[in-house]
């Protein structure tokens, strides 16, 4: 049995991710632990709430240092929401605030809508739109419903160097929003897994696949 470490930065619903991983017989832990982490098989982070905040308090339990770990860069890690925010370079949140780096881009507002139609934050469920012409290294289009929506929660989205690592995205208005990145194996969800349904608990099974 793989073990998976959740992220506990007091940040994030952390037992909902805790019992959709558990689904697949995941040992799961929820820890700031250094070693534990540094220790695991997976790794999740989580978030929810501002990005300044959120990298402060990874700081305070030295997740910041842990990742130039030799060993950390061997250990699948998924971003949930902020979480996959966090994986970028930089965020314009309330300033400018520097991320873990472990992509290239920086996060930003989301783009111009339609104000009488959308709003921010973004609530709600959207259908995503794959990159089939993406290498999809963790078969995440493989047997999934393509009418399927999923569950978002954001003001602010990520802009990737590299154009290539997105491997979904979903319309707000007009513009196109990445949904889901992945580099080697680090992968980001925008939405929650843990909240969308059959085909999100598709994705996190594919992931602890890796």
């Amino acid at each position: 049995m793989q073990t998976v470490a959740i992220v506990d930065y007091k940040s994030g619903n952390l037992l909902s991710i805790k019992r959709a991983l558990e689904k697949f017989d995941a040992k799961v832990k929820i820890t700031s632990n250094y070693n534990e982490i540094l220790n695991s098989d997976k790794i999740v982070l989580p978030g929810v709430g501002a990005f300044g905040n959120a990298i402060n308090k990874l700081k305070s339990i030295k997740f910041t240092e842990l990742i130039l770990e030799p060993k950390f860069k061997k250990i699948p890690l998924l971003g949930i929401c902020l979480g996959m925010q966090l994986l970028f370079e930089n965020s314009k949140e309330f300033g400018l605030h520097n991320g873990l780096g472990l992509m290239k881009g920086e996060v930003k507002l989301l783009p111009n809508y339609d104000k009488n139609f959308f709003k921010v934050p973004n609530i709600g469920w959207h259908k995503l739109s794959f990159n089939q012409k993406s290498q999809d290294r963790l078969n995440l289009f493989e047997n999934l419903d393509q009418k399927s929506k999923f569950y978002f929660v954001h003001s602010y989205c990520v802009y990737p160097k590299d154009p290539s690592i997105i491997k979904a995205n979903y319309y707000f208005d007009k513009n196109s929003i990445p949904a889901i990145a992945s580099s080697g194996n680090i992968v980001g969800f925008q939405f929650h897994p843990e909240k969308s349904g059959v085909n999100g608990l598709k994705l996190i099974q594919r992931f602890l696949k890796i």
